[in-house]
C-alpha cells in the first residue's frame, strides 16, 4: 500500500483501516508546529455515520550526548485538513544530554462523520528544538488508524 491509498475492508464497508506500514518520518518543523506525517495514508471514511476511530503512533525522541535539553512527540487526527479537538497525544519524551526514548500511544474515540469521503489523517509535531523526533512504524510497534462503522447517519452516543 502507498502512502496515498486507503484500505476498506470487512463487510458492508463496516470496517476501515490504513494497513500494516513500515516508515520513518522525521520531525523537522518548527516547535509545536503540527505536521502531516505523509507516510500514513488517509483514512477515508466509505459510510456518513457515527465511528470508533482507535489509532496508534510510535514516537522516537533524543537529545546529542553534548546538548543539554528535552525533545518530545506530540500527534493528533486531522479531519478533512483541521484537527480533531480532544485527539491530541504526547507520545513520548527525552530529557536530558545524551538521552533517547520510544513509545506507542494513541486513543479511541467515538466521532460523527457527514459525508462519505471524510478523511482522517496523522499529523505530529516536536516539542523542543535542540534534539531529534520522528514518528515511525515498524514491527517493534505500529501506527495506524482504524475506524469501525457503528450507526447511521443521525445516530448519537450513548
Amino acid at each position: 500500500m502507498t502512502g496515498t491509498q486507503s484500505a476498506v475492508t470487512g463487510v458492508d464497508a463496516s470496517w476501515a483501516q490504513n494497513g500494516t506500514l513500515t516508515f520513518t518520518h522525521a520531525l523537522t518543523g518548527a516547535d509545536r508546529a503540527y505536521e502531516r506525517v505523509t507516510a500514513v495514508p488517509a483514512l477515508v471514511i466509505p459510510r456518513a455515520g457515527l465511528w470508533v476511530v482507535d489509532y496508534s503512533a510510535r514516537g522516537v525522541a533524543s537529545m546529542p550526548a553534548s546538548v543539554a535539553g528535552a525533545e518530545f512527540v506530540s500527534v493528533a487526527l486531522y479531519k478533512n485538513g483541521s484537527v480533531v479537538t480532544g485527539t491530541e497525544v504526547m507520545v513520548v519524551g527525552s530529557n536530558g544530554a545524551g538521552t533517547g526514548a520510544q513509545a506507542t500511544g494513541g486513543l479511541s474515540f467515538v466521532h460523527t462523520f457527514a459525508a462519505v469521503g471524510d478523511t482522517l489523517e496523522l499529523w505530529a509535531c516536536r516539542i523542543g528544538q535542540l534534539g531529534t523526533a520522528s514518528v515511525v512504524s515498524n514491527g517493534d510497534g505500529r501506527t495506524r488508524i482504524v475506524g469501525h462503522w457503528i450507526g447511521p447517519p443521525g445516530d448519537t452516543p450513548a
